[in-house]
Order: structure tokens, then C-alpha cells, then sequence
């Protein structure tokens, strides 16, 4: 009986993979757990995916609050402690992380606990949380090559086999048309938003707008289809000739394996760490879509996605065995428990 802890989440690009790995771990572990944060959303998805959820709490570094990180070292070792308590309840052979602030107590709690730690990294260059647990993992999972981290292993990001064999999306789009998709995440974003509705009577006169918008909008008009939040995005992204995303490490994996065209409208360095610029300029560097910032959206809208249209699919090759190469590196880890 071989058991696997699966820890991340808050937001979707630290919960999804974790969520996409689970066929592929279930073929080689009996027993899967996920450990998130009390009350988080992946609460929901790990129960969605038929795995035993376990809230710890967390703590969040907040870069725009320097004096709350003097308190943050307590904070943190109390979470680590209430995780260490799950984890000694589970005695998994393996923890397996997603980064992101949530994955860090309870990596603390397993190097304590003498249980082999293994993380990954979905963005260009590491998170604070990755950082730490990537001193005392056994593997760190990159989804870029170019990544530098103690024991990097280059294996891609994990993604749902879902998005590959989407259902059609039932609804009426003119064929004659291009179909655009806005998305900022499951939950949309404001900037997006913003350039969507101040440019909506020119994209609705030549293409058919999907827009994601993350909140209930009352605006209407002829080929515009906007939806509060989707369970279903495969179907968006199947329809879509032509996308305008954020650039989370997660979404644009997704896109760039779909071979869509892509518009990528990254978070900027004052609302993030700068992992989304990151990720946007080096793919932009290797061919594989376009950048720009919120304001040049807004106010050159039409313009962006024209050139968005005329790019040839993006040279990005997925590998589809991403999920299994990583539950083989978790299962070759959990064997060295025993030696710890």
C-alpha cells in the first residue's frame, strides 16, 4: 500500500495540476490524499476528483505589507505543526507540492516527519514558496528547461487530458466569423474586462465574442456571449480562434498545447512577483504568441487581435505523458521512505 499526499491551492493554476495528475497517480498509488487550506476551493475539486480533502491553515506573504512578514515566521511554524498533526494521522510515503504559500506547511511538516518531498514549479523561475521547499526536496518539476532550481527535473506541466477531448459548446456563433475568446482565469479579470467593454461595438461587428467575465455583466449585443464562470473551458477554448489570456503558467500551457493563437495580457510586476511577464516575454521570444500590457489592450483592441489572427499555430509540442512521468519521479521517491 503505497500513499501519496497532494498539497497546493488558492488559486486554480495551483490547484488544477494537482487535480490533473490524479488518474495518472492513481495507476501507481492506493491511496491519494489532498491537504489545502482550510476553507480553499480545492476543497471542491479534490472532492469533485473522489479524493479525501484535510484542511491546515496557511499563512500568506504579503509583499505589500513588510510589517506583516515580522510576524509571519510564528505564523508559518503554527501551521506546520497543525499540518505535521494530518500528516502523522495519513503517514504518506511521498508529498507531493504545487508551490504557492499553501504547500509550505505542510512540506515543513514532512521534512520533519522524514517523508520525501517533491515540488513543482509551473512558472519560468521559482516562487518564495518553492524556493524554501526546493532546499530539502528530493525533485524539483519544472515546466520550462531554462529553469534553475537544487535537483531540477524538466517534465512539463501536468494538465487535464479533458481539454484535448472537449463537448461542443452549445452556442450560436456565427460560422462566417472569427470566434475570440477573453479569459483572465475562472473568475475573469477587470483589465480584460474593462478593454472588452470599451471596444465591445467594434469586436461585435466583425467576430463572435466569448468573454469570460468572473462577475454577471448586463451588456448585450448581437454575437457576444459573456459567462460569470465556467466549469466547461475546453469547450471555450475549442471554439476560440484566437485567445486573449492572462499569462498564468497553467492557462497558458493549456493554450499553447491547443495550438491557439494567443493574446497574452500578463498581470503586471506591481500586481504579482512578475512571473506572468516572465512567462509572457519568453514566449513571445520563442515564437509562440503575442504580449501586451492593459492599457495598450484597451486602447488598441482591434488592432492587437488582427495580428493575433495572422500568427501561424504556436511551435509548442506538449508532451501528453507529462502527468505519468511525474507520478513515476513521485512513486520513485516514495520508495526511498525507508532510507530516510
Amino acid at each position: 500500500m503505497t500513499s501519496i499526499v497532494l498539497t497546493g491551492g488558492g488559486t486554480g493554476g495551483h490547484i488544477m495540476p494537482n487535480i490533473a495528475l490524479i488518474p495518472a497517480l492513481r495507476e501507481k498509488f492506493s491511496r491519494i490524499y489532498y491537504v489545502g487550506r482550510e476553507g480553499g476551493r480545492e476543497k471542491v475539486f479534490a472532492e469533485s476528483a473522489g479524493v479525501p480533502f484535510f484542511g491546515v491553515p496557511a499563512v500568506k506573504f504579503e509583499r505589500d505589507k513588510p510589517l506583516s512578514l515580522l510576524t509571519t515566521p510564528p505564523r508559518l511554524l503554527d501551521c506546520a505543526r497543525k499540518a505535521e498533526r494530518v500528516l502523522r494521522e495519513l503517514m504518506p510515503d511521498v508529498v507531493f507540492c504545487k508551490g504557492g504559500y499553501v504547500s509550505l506547511p505542510c512540506a515543513l511538516a514532512a521534512r520533519r516527519l522524514h517523508i520525501p518531498v517533491v515540488n513543482h514549479e509551473s512558472d519560468l523561475s521559482l516562487g518564495l514558496a518553492n524556493k524554501l521547499i526546493s532546499r530539502f526536496s528530493c525533485a524539483t518539476i519544472t515546466s520550462f528547461p531554462e529553469t534553475k532550481a537544487k535537483r531540477a527535473v524538466f517534465l512539463g506541466n501536468p494538465l487535464r487530458r479533458e481539454i484535448f477531448t472537449p463537448a461542443p459548446l452549445a452556442l450560436p456563433l456565427d460560422k462566417s466569423r472569427p470566434t475570440l475568446l477573453f479569459v483572465g482565469g475562472s473568475s475573469g479579470a477587470r483589465a480584460l474586462n474593462e478593454a472588452v467593454f470599451a471596444n465591445l461595438d467594434a469586436l461585435t461587428a466583425r467576430f463572435n465574442v466569448l468573454h469570460i467575465t468572473g462577475k454577471k455583466t448586463d451588456r448585450k449585443r448581437a454575437h457576444y456571449f459573456p459567462c460569470e464562470y465556467t466549469r466547461n473551458i475546453a469547450a471555450y477554448y475549442a471554439a476560440a480562434d484566437a485567445v486573449v489570456s492572462r499569462c498564468g503558467a497553467n492557462a497558458a500551457c493549456e493554450l499553447l498545447a491547443l495550438k491557439k493563437r494567443v493574446l497574452f495580457v500578463p498581470l503586471s510586476n506591481g500586481a504579482s512577483r512578475g512571473d506572468q511577464v516572465e512567462n509572457a516575454r519568453y514566449y513571445v521570444q520563442k515564437g509562440c504568441a503575442l504580449s501586451c500590457g492593459e492599457s495598450e489592450l484597451s486602447a488598441n483592441c482591434i488592432q492587437l487581435i488582427e495580428r493575433t489572427l495572422r500568427l501561424s499555430p504556436p511551435p509548442y509540442d506538449y508532451d501528453r505523458d507529462t502527468d505519468k512521468k511525474i507520478a513515476a519521479l513521485c512513486l520513485k521517491a516514495a520508495r526511498q521512505k525507508a532510507h530516510l
